[in-house]
């Protein structure tokens, strides 16, 4: 364990090298959150605030690009420059690699998460989820179910540049279509039903509602979708998931 904890450490020191990674992790959030705020931050929409509906979405969100970017497109650039063929012939196993890049990712996302709520309750008076048990066990299961989807779809990709294109479409889909920019009612009905096919639709409705509604046992549905995304991809990125381009 000890072994997994310093290569996530090592990972993690890396991330914020990056000033690029940094900027669309933990900035661009705030900023599309501010800009937003300034747009309908003094109208209430229906029973509920604009923080109280897009702060959650958007940290929502940010379990998206974590799970494509930090995660996903990250492993694909250390395959295709050989790096995690070298890690294969180090005493590491290889389920702990994958371990420190969930914890790195994790960590990473539990910041952002933490950086964008108390922005939210600074700017807008947010409250902190009614439901918090609720609101860290959606989380959870939102963690559960992306970051193996993130892994199996950048898998596919031949190269880090076709990993980055494929991880830039799905979050931009998902970012318009599932509910977390636009409120779904003001779409098409077609695309309202297009929306329900997003993995984030379910990441949405799971931390608005137990931010702001109920219990995580109210969300039954919800929570058996995202499961199942989770466990279907732990079978798929296990078979699809290469460690070399050989």
């Amino acid at each position: 364990m000890n072994a997994v904890i310093k290569l996530a450490q090592l990972e993690t020191k890396m991330f914020f090298r990056d000033r690029l990674s940094v900027f669309w992790t933990f900035l661009f959030p705030v900023v599309m959150i501010w800009l937003f705020g300034s747009m309908f931050g003094d109208n209430p929409m229906g029973n509920f605030t604009f923080a109280e509906l897009f702060v959650p979405s958007w940290i929502g969100v940010n379990i998206v690009t974590t799970s494509f970017f930090t995660l996903g497109t990250v492993l694909a650039g250390y395959r295709e420059t050989g790096v995690l063929r070298r890690y294969q012939s180090t005493p590491l196993a290889s389920w702990k690699i994958l371990a420190a890049h969930t914890v790195q990712g994790t960590v990473i996302f539990a910041i952002s998460a933490v950086l964008l709520m108390v922005f939210g309750m600074l700017m807008y008076d947010l409250h902190i989820p009614e439901y918090i048990g609720s609101t860290l066990l959606a989380l959870l299961i939102s963690i559960l179910a992306f970051f193996p989807f993130a892994l199996f779809i950048t898998s596919l990709a031949k190269n880090t540049q076709s990993a980055a294109a494929i991880s830039s479409l799905f979050l931009n889909l998902m970012l318009f279509l599932s509910g977390a920019t636009f409120p779904l009612e003001m779409m098409p009905t077609v695309l309202q039903y297009v929306s329900k096919v997003l993995p984030l639709y379910y990441v949405i409705e799971l931390l608005r509602g137990t931010w702001n509604a109920g219990p995580i046992t109210d969300y039954g549905m919800e929570v058996g979708i995202l499961l199942s995304i989770g466990v279907v991809s732990v079978i798929l990125a296990s078979r699809f998931f290469r460690w070399s381009d050989k």
